[in-house]
């Protein structure tokens, strides 16, 4: 069956959803929303018959929606998943699921009260290569894991302040946040520090330049996380140890390298993670069950958690206990 899709916000990450959902068949996107009205215009434009909005409720009201695609800037969310919630519409929310916890502390409840299909965009979950780390580590036990999220400062002005955005482990290094629970399990406690001063002459720039933390899992293993905005010549990747092997998934290419003592395995990345997690939200849609899904709401409100207590941390200077 046809799901018809709604988007709310229609920036670079909506463009990347527009092309994965082509190829999936079932999906036929028939409004498009955006507070600039040229956007909107312009990603409708895309869809043959598709409606442009500058006002969500504007488009729930006029458009039977059998789904919704959220991809609003952190600050941002809240009011709509709200409404979508208490309409009892599915929605696919782009990751974070917002700036601080407490907005997603209040969507989570709505969804406990009024349960709806929900999926969030971490499309790493989908990567037959973080498949052969959870084999792996299934297998042989993980002595100690490192990760870094390296890169420039992003373009949107909201990104620079971290009331808007949350700041990089909250925005950014979200993604390696996800990752490491899926592949190592829960987290108990972090604690992390951060520096500024590395930026100094870009306007409007209030946020971490750097940051660090350790994870401390509740099976005892430890995880350093390094995240900075400050380099030309980034890196995102996540390496994991264990008596007899080194692991190293990067979430920005999607390469996989199993290191032993006298072998070295590489795994080319995949590019088609935005289609596999968007077939599998909408086929969850059209057959009533979301068995495909690998991070809905709940789960992602986990991540969401660990990397709120993460700012904590670094804001108080003391461990926090997730």
């Amino acid at each position: 069956m046809a799901v018809r899709i709604g988007f709310v916000g229609t920036g670079w990450v909506a463009g990347q959803h527009f092309k994965s959902l082509g190829q999936v068949p079932e999906a036929n996107i028939v409004a498009c929303t955006d507070a600039d009205e040229e956007k909107a215009v312009q990603a409708a434009a895309r869809f043959a018959g598709a409606a442009a909005y500058t006002d969500y409720r504007d488009m729930l009201r006029e458009q039977d929606l059998d789904a919704v695609y959220i991809c609003l800037p952190p600050h941002a969310h809240g009011e709509l998943e709200l409404e979508l919630i208490g309409a009892g519409i599915p929605f696919f929310v782009e990751k974070p699921l917002s700036n601080d916890l407490e907005t997603a502390e209040r969507i989570l409840e709505a969804l406990q009260s009024n349960p709806v299909l929900t999926s969030v965009g971490y499309m790493m979950r989908y990567s037959d290569n973080a498949e052969r780390v959870k084999k792996l580590l299934a297998e042989e036990t993980a002595v100690v894991a490192r990760s870094i999220y390296a890169c420039d400062v992003p373009g949107p002005p909201w990104w620079r302040r971290k009331e808007l955005s949350g700041g990089q482990v909250v925005e950014q290094t979200t993604h390696l946040f996800d990752l490491a629970r899926y592949l190592l399990g829960e987290v108990r406690s972090v604690y992390g520090r951060a520096r500024r001063g590395l930026i100094a002459e870009m306007e409007d720039y209030d946020t971490d330049d750097a940051s660090a933390c350790t994870l401390v899992f509740q099976s005892g293993l430890l995880c350093d996380v390094i995240s900075t905005c400050a380099v030309k010549v980034g890196e995102r990747s996540l390496e994991v140890f264990t008596p007899d092997a080194r692991a190293k998934l990067s979430d920005g290419t999607g390469r996989l390298t199993v290191e032993r003592a006298n072998t070295k395995c590489t795994y080319d990345g995949e590019d088609d993670l935005f289609v596999r997690e968007d077939r599998a939200f909408v086929e969850a849609v059209s057959g009533g069950e979301g068995c495909g899904i690998l991070s809905d709401y709940r789960d992602a409100f986990l991540t969401h958690r660990l990397t709120c207590a993460v700012n904590e941390s670094m804001a108080s200077g003391r461990p926090v206990d997730i």
